[in-house]
């Protein structure tokens, strides 16, 4: 193959482009349903909830040291990921607000559909990557005299975290 120019990947931006649910219950996290699970009752897109840097989900995978008898040079493998998820969102009593549905000390599943317009409805062949989870407390934010009042919470990760899976109808 023939030495090429870098090509520029088209993009999708992020905004008006991402949905998040809380879902209470999954029975397949590797094909979540469209409109039993995403769409059923006590679950919520709670999306606008959140303050800009309020959905943060991070991970990092281990280094593993592989030293070998008189190797002049210290190998490497890699070992077991971590996933974590702290949330910001904004105090609120409007019902299917994060402030209400996200009850400290609630299991469930918060579920991330990026690239796809908010207003899109679910649906299947859809991706979507799922969090099993257990919430924190919710804690009150800063209070600073400006912005919004706002709760921060941890959510423990009690399930592994895999790639974005198509949602079933």
């Amino acid at each position: 193959m023939a030495d090429t120019p870098d090509q520029v990947p088209p993009a999708v931006d992020q905004s008006g482009n991402l949905t998040i649910w809380w879902v209470p219950t999954i029975a397949d996290i590797s094909a979540p349903k469209a409109s039993t699970e995403l769409g059923a009752a006590g679950s919520f897109r709670i999306t606008y909830s959140f303050t800009t840097d309020g959905w943060t989900p991070t991970g990092d995978q281990e280094i593993l040291t592989d030293d070998r008898l008189t190797l002049p040079q210290g190998l490497q493998s890699l070992g077991k990921t971590t996933a974590g998820l702290t949330l910001k969102y904004v105090e609120s009593t409007a019902a299917g607000s994060a402030a209400v549905v996200l009850t400290g000390g609630t299991s469930g599943y918060l579920v991330e559909r990026a690239g796809v317009p908010n207003a899109t409805l679910a649906a299947a062949s859809q991706k979507v990557r799922v969090y099993p989870v257990t919430l924190g407390a919710q804690i009150a934010g800063p209070r600073d005299g400006t912005g919004k009042f706002t709760i921060t919470q941890v959510a423990a990760i009690t399930g592994v975290v895999g790639t974005p899976v198509a949602l079933a109808a």
